[in-house]
């Protein structure tokens, strides 16, 4: 069997059992037998389904970028206490907050949707660890350059560690972007589905589909961002470092085309402002409430 099988395979095979299991259990729950709208709450109950399988897959695919603490010299128990008491807050805020569908019926769909935000939540601890741990990174590699260390450190070794940050922030970053878009598509289906029994559209106004979106894509643009520049200005400074400027100022052919070399190596060229890639990923969550809101389909 294990030479038929590789590890792919089965993982699609594991998902696909546990998103069969799972969207019955949900469907089980909360879609109204034989009234309005069952049809739109076994679609919300697949795509929930789906979502939990999705968010334990990026748990485990990210959960590397949350280790080497002990070789950056630092702790990751503080950060994660941190994470903690944000995911704690933000919980609290969706909850205690009250929202749309606490007294809509089926009441089921509300501590489904509690379940998933604390997947959701879940799943992007790794993530925002991993973001925190390339800052810390690049804090040790800015005192690396701006101060000799015993042994010395070597420039291969500084150029490595760099383009690794640069991996590592690019996958948070799409990892972040995938579990918020599918939350608010989540939560897209499920006013359909709300809207679906007769509930009136001012008992769950399009509006807070709007604001999911917005303060998920602001939490990931604070969380995102501020790494990015960090990670080019020591990029930068690196660069300065191995091409310094010239002392009659005048640059020859050979120092502009290595120094453009190692920038573009280090990937240093890239700006949030220009690179389509990030700002897709860091838009994505918002143009999608938008959809969910401006389609008929999703109305």
């Amino acid at each position: 069997m294990r030479k038929h099988w590789s590890w792919p395979a089965l993982t699609a095979v594991a998902g696909l059992g546990a998103f069969t299991g799972l969207a019955f259990l949900v469907q089980a729950i909360v879609v109204p037998h034989g009234g309005p709208g069952a049809f739109e709450f076994g679609v919300w109950s697949a795509l929930i389904a789906a979502s939990a399988v999705v968010f334990v897959f990026l748990f485990f695919h990210a959960l590397p970028l949350a280790t080497g603490w002990r070789e950056a010299g630092a702790h990751g128990r503080g950060p994660l206490l941190c994470y903690i008491a944000f995911a704690m807050a933000i919980l609290a805020f969706l909850w205690a907050g009250g929202g749309p569908i606490t007294q809509l019926r089926p009441a089921a769909a509300l501590p489904v949707s509690r379940v998933l935000v604390l997947l959701a939540l879940t799943a992007a601890a790794p993530t925002v660890l991993g973001l925190w741990l390339v800052t810390t990174r690049l804090r040790r590699i800015s005192q690396a350059l701006s101060a000799p260390t015993d042994p010395p450190t070597r420039a291969d070794a500084v150029l490595a560690d760099l383009i690794d940050c640069r991996r590592a922030t690019s996958v948070c970053l799409t990892v972040l972007a995938t579990i918020i878009t599918i939350a608010v598509i989540d939560s897209g289906a499920q006013r359909k589905a709300f809207l679906a029994t007769g509930i009136p559209p001012e008992k769950f106004p399009p509006e807070w589909v709007l604001l999911y979106g917005a303060l998920f894509t602001a939490i990931s643009l604070l969380l995102y961002v501020p790494t990015f520049v960090t990670w080019r200005t020591r990029c930068m400074l690196f660069v300065d470092q191995c091409y310094p400027l010239p002392a009659d100022a005048r640059p020859t052919a050979a120092w502009v085309e290595g120094r453009t070399r190692l920038i573009s190596v280090l990937g240093a060229d890239m700006t949030v402002a220009k690179s389509l890639t990030t700002a897709f990923g860091l838009l994505a969550p918002l143009a999608v409430s938008v959809l969910s809101v401006v389609v008929p389909g999703l109305k």
